[in-house]
């Protein structure tokens, strides 16, 4: 299993967390949210991709992608999936399946301001990287699988 949420970022210290019934909700700390009438929300903190994620490829991901990928890889790690066992795989039948109910926000949200001023501001992975299918195509691409590549 791999976990990256606003209640922990390890399966053990989310599970403990939820039975524990611990909040993850508090204020919105990401951005200034005073001209919404509401200002709380699950977000996730102290979150680092050092070690999961290539840092030329933290640069310019959305965060959907950087959770989904690090979960990604976590989940492989407990799963056992080392470097032995990569090797051995027939990466032609290795496939990824996600499930997420939004893609990257932000960097779709960017985009649609740029586009206020030109469209040639516009990031040219603005609707690739807003589907939600781009968390399982990063691990797919990251380890050179494949297989089918899905996302529910």
């Amino acid at each position: 299993m791999g976990v990256v949420t606003p209640l922990g970022h390890e399966p053990d210290v989310f599970y403990n967390n939820l039975l524990e019934g611990v909040s993850g909700i508090s204020e919105i700390e990401t951005f200034d949210c005073a001209q919404f009438p509401k200002r709380i929300a699950g977000e996730i903190k102290s979150f680092s991709t050092d070690g999961w994620v290539a840092p030329k490829f933290s640069k310019r991901m959305d965060k959907f992608m950087l959770y989904s990928l690090t979960a990604e890889k976590k989940a492989l790690q407990d799963g056992g999936v080392n470097e032995d066992v990569m090797e051995k795989l027939d990466k032609t039948k290795c496939g990824v399946l996600i499930g997420s109910a939004m893609g990257g926000m932000k960097v779709f949200n960017d985009a649609i301001e740029a586009l206020r001023i030109s469209y040639r501001k516009m990031n040219p992975f603005c609707v690739p990287f807003a589907t939600t299918n781009m968390g399982s195509t990063m691990l797919a691409m990251d380890l050179g699988w494949m297989g089918p590549n899905h996302s529910i």
